[in-house]
């Protein structure tokens, strides 16, 4: 293994230059750890790219080519080179371990139970007592899939594994992946202290070793951000995000792509940050817009709907249709971020499609799965839409629950992601919570409050003024009943009124009506 990381490219480009293909392939065999020991993967691959990986005959050079091309994200390559794995012909255990973890982590078209066998596979393969890179990886990989099954528990234990071998090894970007992956699923289960302890920790453990060339002690920041806005500390939070973004984008590590921009975006709407939003936005649109994968065109869907004004409602419209459906495929099996970004919606009057029925089924899974921060968002959602619907025993029951977390865990940032018109209630279970609100959150939408109607909110009470029926609105301006009575909702809710009658008499007594 050549540690440095300078004496490792200058080695591997004189062997291309004027070695032999053989000499490649051994090179290749030979030095597999120096490969994987660096952020410099997607270096490495470019400069083994081009090379006729078909003529090999040994499986190691071909599984190490199949894993860069993996870890750069470059399907069409990783495509191309898996073709020439051949199972038959793979060597002892440590062959077979790199290659089960690689079908487990890339799928082969197998189902999820399969990929599952094989991350179990990859392990079981190895000597129990192995504390080299091919257990390390096994492990790594294992607590991947783990995680992609929701048992995080069991996947931070396998991260923390992992760790403790890259560490020995020297192996100090593997270690920190590791490291952070273990503390991303603490995180899940809603151990904010710990994960802000152990990464601080780390930070402070590890400072000796960092190097200016040494990016990647930064990806440390990212559950740390990510805990702090959970705990309402916006500020602090993107302070964190940011270091974790500047080195997640100089070493191009793909797959940490999405949720660093994420918690950026969300602290900075929090803070009612504009211009923060905005520009995640344009970077997120320059970063992911060629992408064309699901996530990433939901992540950037999101952020347009949350950035947009009332009065341009009509540009989010092909955004909003999207996270339709996606739902209508997807369903109770739909990604969290989808629940959640139709929720906003539900509140904002823009999409009927998610029922309560749905959030509670949501809640069930997340109950079960344990994803803490999660399951505080979702009761807060949904005391929102009991508290427009007038039920409030049932507002009141999703707030305790809500709160509830509040007092273990700490987290709370969920109180402002969703417009509160509950807020009043938490009086009576949570004094000193309802102050940090009143203080933070009331006072801020009474300044938002100068209008108090939404243009379309407006446009209804004009038509309720005018004497039109639920179903003559609804025919008037092109939307569902539904919908209109949904608005209604919103309007008697703002105007603190039981019936139509006094619903407009007071908006025109506010001026909100002619």
């Amino acid at each position: 293994m050549l540690d440095n990381n300078d004496e490792f490219q200058k080695s591997l480009h004189k062997v291309l230059n004027a070695g032999s293909l053989k000499d490649v392939f051994d090179y290749m065999e030979e030095n597999v750890v120096s490969f994987f020991s660096t952020p410099n993967i997607f270096k490495y691959y470019h400069m083994l790219k081009n090379i006729d990986i078909s003529t090999s005959s040994k499986m190691m050079p071909v599984l190490t080519k199949a894993w860069l091309a993996f870890l750069s994200g470059d399907n069409a390559g990783f495509t191309a080179t898996v073709k020439y794995i051949d199972e038959a012909e793979l060597r002892g255990c440590y062959e077979n371990s790199f290659y089960y973890s690689l079908k487990a982590l890339t799928g082969f078209s197998i189902d999820h139970m399969e990929r599952l066998k094989y991350a179990k596979l990859s392990i079981d393969i190895l000597p129990k007592d192995d504390k080299g890179l091919f257990m390390a990886n096994a492990k790594l990989t294992y607590g991947q899939i783990l995680s992609g099954f929701d048992k995080y528990r069991d996947a931070a234990q396998m991260f923390d594994e992992s760790f403790q071998i890259f560490k020995l090894l020297d192996m100090f970007f593997l270690a920190v992946v590791a490291f952070v992956n273990k503390a991303l699923n603490k995180y899940k289960l809603g151990e904010v202290s710990y994960v802000i302890d152990e990464c601080n920790k780390m930070l402070v453990t590890y400072a000796s070793y960092k190097e200016e060339i040494q990016d990647y002690w930064n990806i440390i920041h990212l559950p740390l951000g990510m805990c702090y806005f959970d705990l309402n500390k916006p500020n602090l939070a993107i302070h964190h995000l940011k270091l974790a973004k500047s080195s997640i984008d100089k070493m191009n590590l793909l797959h940490m792509h999405g949720i660093t921009e994420l918690y950026l975006f969300k602290a900075y709407f929090i803070l009612n940050d504009k211009t923060g939003m905005e520009d995640i936005l344009k970077q997120s649109e320059s970063d992911f817009g060629k992408m064309h994968y699901t996530m990433t065109d939901l992540l950037l869907s999101m952020f347009r709907i949350m950035c947009c004004k009332e009065e341009n409602k009509k540009l989010i419209q092909p955004d909003i249709e999207r996270f339709e459906v996606e739902y209508m495929k997807g369903g109770e099996k739909s990604p969290f971020i989808l629940l959640e970004t139709l929720g906003y919606l539900k509140l904002k009057g823009y999409s009927d499609l998610i029922t309560i029925d749905d959030i509670l089924e949501s809640l069930k899974k997340l109950r079960f799965i344990g994803l803490v921060s999660y399951i505080q968002m979702f009761l807060v959602l949904l005391a929102e839409i009991h508290f427009i619907e007038d039920k409030q025993r049932e507002t009141e029951l999703c707030l305790k629950e809500a709160v509830s977390i509040y007092k273990e865990y700490g987290i709370s940032a969920n109180f402002y992601m969703f417009p509160m018109k509950s807020v009043d209630l938490l009086k009576t279970i949570d004094k000193k919570l309802y102050k940090i609100l009143e203080n933070k959150y009331i006072s801020k939408e009474v300044g938002y409050q100068e209008s108090l109607l939404s243009i379309r909110e407006k446009e209804i009470m004009q038509h309720i003024a005018l004497g039109k029926s639920n179903d003559e609105i609804s025919k008037t301006l092109f939307i569902s009943v539904g919908t209109v009575k949904w608005h209604i909702n919103h309007i008697f809710s703002k105007l603190q009124v039981k019936n139509r009658v006094q619903a407009i008499d007071k908006a025109k007594t506010l001026g909100e009506i002619s």
